[in-house]
């Protein structure tokens, strides 16, 4: 797999739909394998998945290994990092609060002047059922494979492009998590955008909360890796 991996709409539908179909018996139907190889954009990480008897689990070239019984999730997404933080804020989080204090940080993230919208090379991990994981331990791993944390906006920008997410994933609800930190009167916090159901939100957490099984960190490559 290549450093410029990507994982489309439909390759999250066809995970999804071999989540639900997989047999027990870990024999796959003919048409599942059908399936794939019509799938010219398919990456190896899909054939990885049906011969790990549907737990995925991501190796790859680039260097980025899995932590253990977690998944990673490379997404290339567009993000505008000149784009107003409330407008960002609005288009993620569309059941977002109006007395969520997420609307009232944005001088700390403030819009990059001159950058224009762009695909940004994302990968989203997590830590595996069952797990609790601090913002300490996420942020040593992703040290661990030259990657920093993603801005506020790339989590924005993940679930406005992927607004399905979590159905892609069969995992309702969840979150996705920038670990960039900000603070709100002396508090630090991180920004991260919820998904359950039909709603999406953006909101402020403790940064040194302990994250549940249910929260994907978003990454970045470092800038001199």
């Amino acid at each position: 797999m290549s450093d410029k991996a990507l994982m489309t709409r439909a390759e999250l539908e066809l995970t999804q739909k071999m989540q639900r179909e997989f047999p027990a018996g870990g024999v796959v139907h003919p048409n599942i394998i059908k399936e794939l190889n019509d799938s010219p954009g398919l990456t190896a990480r899909l054939t990885a998945f049906l011969q790990n008897r549907g737990r995925m689990q991501v190796v790859s070239t680039s260097g980025i290994i899995t932590p253990p019984n977690g998944i990673v999730l490379p997404l290339t997404v567009p993000v505008n990092e000149s784009r107003d933080w409330n407008a960002a804020v609005k288009t993620a989080g569309l059941s977002t609060g109006r007395g969520s204090v997420v609307w009232k940080i944005g001088d700390q993230f403030p819009p990059t002047v001159g950058v224009v919208e762009r695909l940004e090379q994302l990968w989203l991990v997590n830590f595996g059922k069952g797990s609790r994981t601090s913002s300490s331990d996420a942020i040593a791993w992703g040290i661990g494979q030259h990657l920093v944390p993603a801005s506020p906006r790339s989590c924005f920008a993940i679930a406005e492009h992927f607004s399905k997410l979590h159905v892609y994933l069969g995992m309702d609800p969840m979150a996705v998590v920038s670990l960039q930190k900000c603070s709100f009167e002396g508090r630090p916090l991180v920004a991260r955008v919820w998904f359950d159901g039909s709603e999406r939100s953006a909101l402020l957490v403790w940064l040194w909360y302990h994250w549940d099984d249910d929260d994907w960190f978003a990454f970045v490559r470092e800038l001199d890796s």
